[in-house]
């Protein structure tokens, strides 16, 4: 159907039809990228005991290859954002996940501390970038009313990704050695790349914004399930104008909110990362064998699959100010527990139900951090403000790759998860402060 017969909006193409197969198909496929990103993401921190054993390194020594990966992740997720709102959404997503596999493939292949810093740093370009882009699809791909759902449903696969991982690293490790987990990892993601280049379409509101022809935009939306849609006139296409300068995310109106949600970024990815980077490490060091240590990240990361998911069904029916934050407080109560018992000899079952209980909270206000920040932004800003949000967030982690070996060293696993308990109280306030909150229905 030609462009010009009807004035809709371009939200109004997706938003007033059903949710349809084919568009979960495509979420399901994008959210493969994310499963990846959080595999290869957390495979450092999987095989982290095993190389340190085989270099015979200390953990400070190894801080800078943690941290290059986070700063090669602000780089990306910033970048990822201004490439997805200028180029297209399809292409920034298939360069970020062709990056960070093939980065991760090759640190099987490794043999300095130098070298595992700069393919980390090339990885970490792509995974930042991986996220906004996401994001932004998972939102776009979506009607309104499943819209935070969506998003929530494609970011929780960076904790199922761990899952994943952590599974994969228990059969490995002992077996294969630390370098087959990541040719794996990096293997996995490259055949993905692949698949998206055959089967994912073009954002329609991407296509739209930009004077796209009629031809592009209707093989999209037939992609999409949506071939007999009837689109708006070229004219209110292009009301939503060219992609919003970088600095529409400071605007008067987004101010507060924006400055809140980094806030709330930067400090939950302190969490998050300081369990990816050193979880397994302190659990081995406590006496566990190396596969019940990537046993006990995988079920930190496990129990953020399971709350993301509730949270994300609860936010959909109650709106996320409350849910979030009801999260962010059990984080705060589970991690506090496990300081005060970090010396006390638990039953392994109990230890790894706390870490679940406590991962589950810390992952699942990370997770719905994008779905708040993709209702915070309108849709000409979306990616570049998620990935703004997201690039901030990298400083949190950067901050606990570079920190967190003098703290854990300093401390053990009582500092360990005193810190995430300190921290989620910050991020608690922030959700408590932010406006523009996912409303109830």
């Amino acid at each position: 159907m030609a462009l010009g017969e009807a004035p809709s909006s371009v939200a109004g193409v997706i938003d007033d039809r059903p949710w349809g197969w084919r568009q979960k198909l495509l979420l399901a496929l994008v959210s493969l990228t994310i499963l990846l990103d959080g595999f290869d993401n957390q495979s450092l921190g999987f095989a982290l005991p095993s190389l340190m054993r085989d270099w015979g390194l200390p953990k400070a020594a190894l801080g800078s290859a943690l941290a290059a990966a986070q700063v090669g992740m602000l780089i990306g997720a910033i970048s990822g954002g201004v490439v997805g709102d200028r180029f297209g959404r399809k292409a920034a997503l298939v360069a970020s996940t062709t990056l960070f596999g093939a980065g991760t493939l090759l640190i099987g292949f490794v043999h300095t501390p130098l070298q595992l810093a700069g393919l980390r740093f090339a990885a970490g370009l792509g995974l930042g970038a991986a996220f906004p882009t996401v994001a932004a699809l998972a939102a776009e791909f979506t009607p309104a009313r499943h819209r935070s759902l969506a998003v929530i449903l494609s970011i929780v696969c960076v904790p199922l990704g761990g899952v994943v991982g952590g599974m994969a690293a228990s059969a490995i490790l002992p077996v294969m050695g630390w370098p087959a987990l990541f040719v794996l990892a990096g293997a996995c993601t490259l055949v993905l790349a692949l698949l998206l280049i055959l089967a994912v379409p073009e954002s329609v509101t991407f296509l739209l914004s930009n004077d796209a022809s009629p031809a592009v935009v209707l093989r999209s939306l037939r992609r999409m399930g949506l071939g007999d849609a009837v689109l708006p006139e070229r004219a209110a296409a292009r009301s939503h104008g060219a992609a919003a300068p970088l600095s529409a995310v400071w605007a008067p109106a987004l101010r507060a909110d924006s400055m809140l949600l980094w806030a709330a970024f930067f400090f939950s990815l302190v969490s998050v990362y300081a369990a990816f980077n050193w979880l397994p490490t302190l659990l081995a060091e406590s006496g566990l064998s190396v596969a019940q240590a990537a046993e006990g990240l995988a079920a930190f990361n496990m129990g953020g699959v399971v709350t993301a998911l509730l949270g994300g069904a609860l936010m959909a029916r109650f709106g996320s100010r409350w849910v979030m934050a009801a999260m962010a407080l059990v984080a705060v109560g589970a991690a506090a527990t496990l300081a005060l018992l970090a010396n006390v000899h638990l039953p392994l079952a109990a230890t790894f139900a706390l870490i679940a209980i406590e991962g589950g909270c810390v992952n699942g206000v990370q997770t719905s951090l994008y779905a708040l920040a993709s209702n915070i932004y309108p849709a000409p800003t979306r990616a570049r403000g998620v990935g703004m949000a997201t690039g901030i967030g990298r400083l949190g982690a950067i901050s606990s790759a570079l920190l967190g070996a003098v703290v854990v060293g300093a401390l053990g696993m009582a500092g360990f998860h005193w810190t995430i308990a300190g921290v989620m109280v910050v991020v608690l306030a922030a959700i408590a402060l932010i406006v523009r909150h996912v409303p109830s229905r």
